[in-house]
């Protein structure tokens, strides 16, 4: 017990300092310029948008809020581990009683927070002026932002995992096409010229085994044509975020720890 409440503090003591050193990197400027371009948006949507103007604003809201922490994913995870290494701070860290994991674990959970509170800030933004514009807050728009917090989690671990197995550059080109494909794979398994070949159609889904399908976390029309989300699939999706970032942690857990790091 003493050895896992040791463990546990020097995750927190990790991501207490990550934290706080991204959020110094002045990161909330990113939110406030979002913020500043969602004001503007909405303004054109309800100068020159007839019908529905609240819709028009939730869609560039939710799709606002995912871009960016999937960007800020990127840009601040590619170098959460290997920035350290390349600038021989992690000698110093690592000399102290501190393991590889809890290191790690550490970094992660601090940009995992500051993931959370862009999400969390561009969410109460676009939902006070979609009730603002007349639209009401339903129990599926606030099951799409949990989402995109898991899809950014996920995307912050695959590249993670890739600034440990390769360069900084190949490792962000490499997320963006991993990102791009699972938000494409579903409708591409379902095309009919991917069903009439065996073997695209294996390959297909071999890699929707394998790699993430991120479509699976976008409820974007669904929450547009307000239509319902069963319980049993807000589970079943939870679920495989939940186990793929899972799964992500411990192979990068293991790569970390075999790492050499000289």
């Amino acid at each position: 017990m003493n050895d896992i409440n040791d463990f546990c503090y020097k995750c927190y003591v990790v991501f207490k300092y990550t934290f706080f050193e991204i959020i110094k990197s002045k990161v909330l400027m990113n939110v406030f310029l979002l913020g500043l371009g969602l004001l503007l948006i909405c303004y054109i949507a309800y100068s020159f948008t007839y019908g529905v103007p609240e819709r028009v604003v939730l869609d560039v809201g939710l799709g606002m809020l995912s871009l960016s922490s999937v960007g800020m994913a990127i840009f601040f995870g590619v170098g959460l581990i290997s920035k350290e290494i390349e600038n021989r701070t992690i000698y110093m860290i690592l000399s102290r009683p501190i393991s590889r994991k809890a290191f790690l674990l550490g970094r992660i959970m601090g940009m995992v927070g500051v993931l959370i509170l862009n999400i969390l800030i561009l969410s109460v933004l676009t939902l006070v002026l979609y009730v603002f514009l007349g639209g009401s807050i339903q129990s599926l728009i606030l099951i799409s932002i949990f989402f995109s917090i898991i899809e950014a989690i996920i995307v912050l671990l695959i590249v993670v995992f890739f600034s440990l197995i390769t360069n900084p550059t190949l490792s962000v080109i490499y997320t963006v096409v991993v990102y791009i494909i699972g938000h494409s794979i579903s409708d591409t398994m379902i095309n009919g010229f991917a069903k009439k070949s065996v073997i695209i159609s294996s390959i297909l889904n071999v890699y929707s085994v394998i790699f993430p399908n991120f479509n699976k976390l976008n409820l974007k029309d669904l929450i547009l044509y307000k239509q319902y989300l069963p319980f049993t699939t807000f589970c079943g999706i939870t679920t495989y975020g939940l186990v793929y970032m899972l799964f992500l942690i411990f192979i990068t857990s293991i790569i970390f720890e075999r790492k050499n790091l000289d």
